[in-house]
């Protein structure tokens, strides 16, 4: 009864997964100041694509990861001429809200962020 019992759990575990996808608007504290950048999500079962958009980075590809209630995602963005590589984790903590850190290549590595589904 007891391995009834688990693989009943187990088996619906992964439909409590949430659904990441639509737009998102962030506020990002970093050493450089606070951001407040939009992030579209596409998500199809634990892989995401999308696209970042900030007045500083202007508009680039994400790729990433959504694994339970753990999200993690990347882009490389411009500033000023240079090349700068951009990664986001955090926790889902509802449908409609996440928070975490983000390390900006060069600039930031104790960055944090958090993100209200519109």
């Amino acid at each position: 009864m007891l391995n009834l019992t688990c693989a009943l759990i187990l088996s619906v575990l992964p439909a409590l997964a949430v659904d990441v996808s639509g737009t998102w608007q962030l506020i990002v504290d970093t050493n450089q100041g606070t951001g407040s950048p939009t992030v579209v999500f596409q998500q199809i079962g634990e892989e995401l694509t999308g696209t970042f958009s900030s007045h500083v980075l202007g508009e680039s590809s994400v790729t990433g990861t959504v694994r339970g209630n753990q999200i993690a995602f990347q882009f490389s963005g411009e500033v000023r001429g240079q090349t700068v590589s951009v990664s986001y984790k955090g926790v889902i903590q509802s449908p409609t809200s996440m928070k975490g850190t983000a390390i900006y290549e060069g600039f930031d590595v104790k960055a944090t962020w958090s993100g209200k589904k519109k």
